[in-house]
């Protein structure tokens, strides 16, 4: 956060995200990506890399392009408690172009508070420009179950809308036996594309109270 080059510096961003904006490593000593892979579900999966996992196999190369995109910066900060209570105290630039369907983003929200809480278990759409374009002009919806699904919910598009996407299932929650994508597709990569620049600012809304 607040490194030089950051396109908005009260937001927290991916290391790989922000090196690329800063055009230098800003912490040489650690790596920007790490995923652990368990060697237990070895079985289950399909290490070839052409395409043609088999229907009783999950691909490794997607799980891997899968798990690429969020230690890129697709995801995000919030945290949800067993009261119900949200708080998004270092948000993410995914955090910014989270939004609720009446316009106000999620990082504009008391936290923690409930409020927060229940816009996170409630519907949420991304707002950045270049995703809107990329969905046809309409708001992509995220993944926001009525549940709170730790590691899941708000951090992945919508598993319902987009799961039966031949382009742009890769950043839904679930991948299915044998389904395979090889490429972050379209709708993410504008995401991305989002993502490195300053997000507008949020829709003032309500009023507002005596000191």
């Amino acid at each position: 956060s607040g490194f030089v080059g950051a396109p908005d510096s009260s937001l927290w961003y991916a290391s790989a995200m922000a090196n690329s904006l800063a055009g230098k490593d800003l912490d040489p000593a650690n790596a920007e990506v790490i995923i652990r892979l368990n060697s237990t579900n070895g079985p289950t999966l399909y290490l070839g890399t052409d395409g043609n996992c088999p229907r009783d196999k999950f691909d490794l190369e997607s799980i891997l392009l899968h798990e690429l995109g969020h230690g890129l910066g697709f995801l995000s900060n919030a945290e949800y408690d067993r009261f119900g209570n949200g708080s998004v105290s270092q948000p993410t630039p995914y955090d910014a172009y989270a939004q609720l369907t009446d316009g106000r983003r999620l990082m504009d929200l008391p936290t923690p508070s409930a409020e927060l809480g229940m816009a996170m278990t409630n519907s949420l759409v991304w707002s950045g420009a270049n995703g809107v374009k990329a969905n046809g002009g309409i708001k992509p919806k995220l993944y926001t179950p009525a549940v709170y699904e730790l590691g899941s919910s708000i951090s992945h598009l919508d598993e319902a809308t987009f799961s039966g996407s031949p382009t742009d299932s890769v950043m839904t929650p679930n991948l299915a036996n044998g389904e395979v994508f090889h490429s972050p597709g379209p709708l993410a990569t504008a995401m991305m594309q989002d993502m490195l620049l300053k997000p507008p600012a949020g829709t003032p809304f309500g009023i507002p109270q005596a000191p």
